[in-house]
């Protein structure tokens, strides 16, 4: 009886090894999957934060070409009623100048319109102070034509600043426009070099575009465009760029060259 407990309890030590090293297994394997699962939710909440970095960087180019439009509009709106003012000044002179050539014309008339059997001596006082009148007048139109020259000079200046700020907030916008190009790498053929991004000239990508690579935030590489159509372009991988270590693959951002600089 001693012998069957014996050999009974010996079984059932067996047993209880082989499932304690079966378990042991599957323990194991279920503490690497679980290891693995947190180091690739690790590597995602990096990835998350570097892309809010960037989104972040961005706002404040927003921003900051937003306040200068802003002041250039401003200065824009005070350029205009300066020029409103130069140009309302400039028409009273021309009224002035005009009432004054009258007045010049009038007083020509009267010579020529001296009555029959008046002689020169009768009347000598009366045209030496038409003649003084005409040249005091002569002297205002002069005066008043230097005036409306120097008027025509200022407003001249004045269109010029608004069309100057007119050119420098076009070319602001212009360039921002061109610098808000933000695409991703969709396919990647290692064997021939290439990558195929998910924008063309519906994002303004044009044969002079050049493109940066860029992972969170650091640059991977550069491209060189071989295609273009609506919504996808294919760019060959300038190998010489590529920073050493690293290889393009899909989801990399696609961002213009003068974005980054």
């Amino acid at each position: 009886m001693t012998k069957v407990l014996f050999l009974l309890s010996a079984v059932v030590m067996v047993v209880a090894g082989f499932f304690s090293y079966q378990n042991r297994d599957t323990f194991v394997k279920a503490r690497q999957e679980r290891q693995t699962a947190d180091a690739s939710t690790k590597s995602e909440m990096v990835k998350l934060k570097n892309e809010a970095g960037v989104v972040v960087g961005l706002q404040g180019e927003v921003d900051k070409v937003t306040g200068e439009i802003t002041n250039e509009t401003e200065r824009l709106n005070q350029a205009k009623i300066k020029l409103r003012n130069v140009q309302a000044e400039a028409d009273r002179t021309q009224d002035q100048l005009k009432t004054a050539q009258e007045k010049i014309n009038g007083y020509k008339q009267e010579l020529t319109n001296i009555p029959p059997g008046f002689s020169v001596e009768t009347i000598n006082e009366d045209i030496n102070k038409l003649k003084q009148s005409i040249a005091d007048g002569e002297a205002q139109v002069a005066k008043i034509q230097e005036q409306v020259t120097a008027k025509e000079g200022e407003l001249k200046k004045v269109q010029d600043t608004v069309n100057d700020i007119k050119e420098r907030i076009e070319t602001r916008k212009k360039s921002f426009d061109r610098n808000s190009l933000v695409a991703t790498v969709i396919a990647v053929n290692n064997d021939w070099g290439f990558v195929v991004v998910d924008g063309g000239t519906d994002k303004g990508i044009t044969a002079e575009t050049s493109l940066l690579v860029t992972r969170g935030n650091q640059t991977i590489g550069k491209l060189k465009i071989v295609s273009i159509a609506g919504s996808k372009t294919v760019a060959n991988i300038d190998q010489k760029s590529l920073r050493s270590g690293l290889s393009i693959t899909p989801g990399d951002r696609v961002i213009l060259e003068t974005l980054y600089r």
